[in-house]
């Protein structure tokens, strides 16, 4: 179960857009609830953006998203979805498009 404590932030770059995607397929957008969530203490954000800033000089700024809005990050595809819109599977948040592709897969 997700920690009630935790602070969940998305990242905007300077220009405004938000980071979306997942790790090896990141990418900007306009829309912030189409953004990836982080949690800002377990996923190191201060570290992560000091180190984009120095290596790259690319300037991030995390943005809390309201705590009423419980989002799930699914962990296939980095999507955020409404907490009773995602599938636990033991081992992972899945969003219902990836929960379908498992499905469909586990069926062959």
């Amino acid at each position: 179960m997700p920690d009630p404590d935790a602070i969940k932030v998305v990242l905007r770059a300077i220009d405004g857009r938000f980071l979306a995607g997942h790790r090896g397929s990141w990418r900007f957008i306009d829309d912030p609830k189409a953004a990836c969530v982080f949690d800002y203490l377990a996923d190191h954000i201060p570290e992560q953006l000091s180190n984009l800033q120095r290596n790259f000089g690319l300037v991030l700024t995390a943005v809390a998203v309201d705590p009423h809005e419980r989002y799930e990050v699914c962990d296939r595809c980095g999507r955020h979805i409404m907490a009773l819109k995602a599938y636990f599977d033991g081992a992972e948040y899945l969003c219902p498009a990836c929960r379908q592709k498992t499905e469909s897969t586990r069926s062959r």
